[in-house]
């Protein structure tokens, strides 16, 4: 089983950038179609990969069923008592194309766009206003902590995004993402003796064109979800 911190395809370093290559946690209980006995999906995905692999579409079946799901129980393992609770994402469909699945959350200002091809976004309300106006949805300028599966040397701080992903190994996995004109990459920190890089990606994210003309058209009439503690606030 590949390091959580690597790609659950091809074992190789995956260090997460919205939209190219997306992390699947183990307590959410997605079975692991790339195991060689059965386990659980844990650590993270190049997209790339994923549209590659031959088994897309069994994971597919078991991450939509997620998306839509609530609380629910499952078999484990091995069979034994008692099942696993499974915390699903509680979405609902309300869009279905060529080319994806589009989902809206019950509680919330969240949608997740899944492609036929794999890849999956998740999108926000200020994201679904840049839909809006035309614009291609950006991921949000947080930082993310990953743990590098070797050490780069002191040089990590002048390394750009592309130069980063070279040395690493992956460049080819990030090819559509490491031109530095289409993703903001900032270097924020980096502990040498635990290998971990502190940094910001801010990517714009490839949605299919049928889910930014249907996200488009779809904002117009939706209203943002509030809570009665909120009113008057």
């Amino acid at each position: 089983m590949p390091d959580i911190n690597c790609c659950q395809i091809c074992g190789a370093a995956a260090p997460p950038i919205e939209g190219y290559c997306g992390e699947i946690v183990g307590y959410r209980l997605v079975r692991d179609p790339w195991a060689g006995a059965p386990s659980f999906l844990d650590g993270n995905i190049h997209f790339s990969c994923l549209e590659e692999s031959d088994r897309r579409e069994r994971f597919l079946d078991e991450f939509t069923h997620l998306v839509q799901a609530g609380h629910e129980e499952i078999d484990s393992l091995d069979g034994s008592l008692p099942p696993l609770t499974r915390m699903g994402l509680g979405m609902f469909r309300i869009f279905s194309g060529t080319e994806c699945d589009i989902f809206q959350s019950r509680v919330s200002d969240r949608w997740m766009v899944v492609t036929k091809s794999g890849p999956w976004f998740s999108l926000n309300y200020s994201q679904l206003q840049e839909i809006v106006h035309g614009a291609l949805p950006t991921s949000p300028a947080d930082v993310t902590r990953y743990r590098l599966p070797v050490d780069p040397g002191p040089q990590i701080a002048e390394l750009g995004l592309t130069e980063l992903l070279a040395a690493l190994g992956v460049e080819e996995r990030y090819a559509t993402v490491a031109d530095p004109a289409h993703v903001e990459y900032r270097f924020v920190d980096y502990y040498p003796p635990k290998h971990l890089l502190d940094y910001v990606a801010r990517a714009p994210l490839p949605l299919p064109g049928e889910a930014r003309t249907f996200l488009a058209t779809y904002a117009e009439t939706y209203v943002p979800v509030t809570f009665d503690d909120e009113e008057g606030v």
